[in-house]
């Protein structure tokens, strides 16, 4: 999740103040839609995977992160895209997504370093 959340930060979303507003609304809906496919199973796979490492080792703190990612993009990114979505690449709904994200980033970063860690024993 690390990897594309970096590539999400400094290629997808600075690239969406570069679309034409005539048309935003269906290709941001196109979009969300195909990025979810990618992404919506690899973050069922890290839920999952640390969900069973905190059973396994008693250790949350990994999980925590996950679910704070999760509370993030239900509760800030994801309002942010359907403004967004409404407003179009003008809105100031674009920078609040940005914003958004790298605290997301940096929590998927800093799970990342975790996980390497806890693999390497």
């Amino acid at each position: 999740m690390a990897s594309v959340s970096w590539l999400i930060l400094l290629c997808t979303y600075p690239d969406f103040a570069r679309w034409r507003a005539e048309g935003f609304a269906e290709h941001h809906e196109a979009y969300t839609r195909r990025v979810g496919r990618v992404v919506g199973p690899l973050l069922l796979a890290q839920l999952g995977g640390h969900a069973w490492l905190t059973i396994l080792t008693g250790r949350g703190f990994a999980l925590a992160l996950v679910l704070l990612c999760w509370a993030l993009t239900a509760f800030w990114s994801v309002p942010c895209h359907r403004r967004l979505q409404a407003e179009g690449p003008s809105s100031p709904a674009l920078r609040e997504l940005i914003r958004s994200h790298w605290w997301r980033t940096i929590l998927w970063s800093a799970l990342a370093v975790i996980s390497l860690a806890q693999a390497a024993g």
